[in-house]
């Protein structure tokens, strides 16, 4: 008697615990579309650019593909596996799609150093941003090429930083100036 109904508890508790997962959100599923699958991977020797560089990268990095750099263009970056998400622009403040590569993908195919702590974005006007790596791996944080299906405006373009600010909860006294814009170098430190 005593067995039956300890048997009887646990798949009451059992049946319990499958109802509660049920009816949860899903906590994993990403909120970004994967419009293309990766190319060059972490591991992969990165190759020279063929077409106009874009995006240099320094500093505490694994690989080079010119001298003590890397350089890409924009064929490479979008190699490394496009995704996009609509978000709230807080500077227009609408909704726009963008597309692009996670920052945290590129970040295994230069082979970060496991001490870097964050990276130095510049962009042409030579606005400079640091930003955690922390942060980085926190979010998926995206370096943007596109708005809407088409190329970023001059103004923005070849490449900018987005937050997903739709999808989780950032202060944006801070965080409004981490969308660095006309990226044109990343230092890894």
């Amino acid at each position: 008697m005593v067995k039956t109904a300890k048997f009887a508890t646990m798949l009451a508790l059992g049946l319990l615990l499958c109802l509660i997962a049920a009816c949860s959100p899903a906590q994993d599923k990403p909120f970004y579309t994967r419009v293309s699958d990766a190319k060059l991977k972490a591991g992969d020797t990165i190759p020279a650019p063929t077409g106009d560089v874009i995006l240099t990268v320094t500093g505490k990095i694994g690989t080079t593909n010119k001298d003590k750099s890397i350089v890409m263009d924009r064929a490479m970056i979008e190699s490394v596996g496009q995704v996009e998400y609509k978000v709230t622009d807080p500077f227009e403040n609408k909704p726009f799609v963008y597309r692009g590569v996670l920052v945290s993908d590129l970040l295994g195919l230069w082979k970060v150093a496991d001490d870097a702590k964050s990276l130095r974005f510049t962009a042409l006007d030579d606005y400079q941003r640091n930003v955690a790596l922390a942060e980085i791996h926190k979010y998926p944080v995206l370096f943007a090429l596109q708005r809407d299906g088409q190329d970023l405006p001059a103004t923005l373009a070849p490449a900018m930083l987005v937050y997903p600010y739709d999808n989780f909860t950032f202060d944006q006294k801070i965080y409004n100036n981490y969308w660095a814009w006309q990226i044109k170098t990343i230092e890894v430190q």
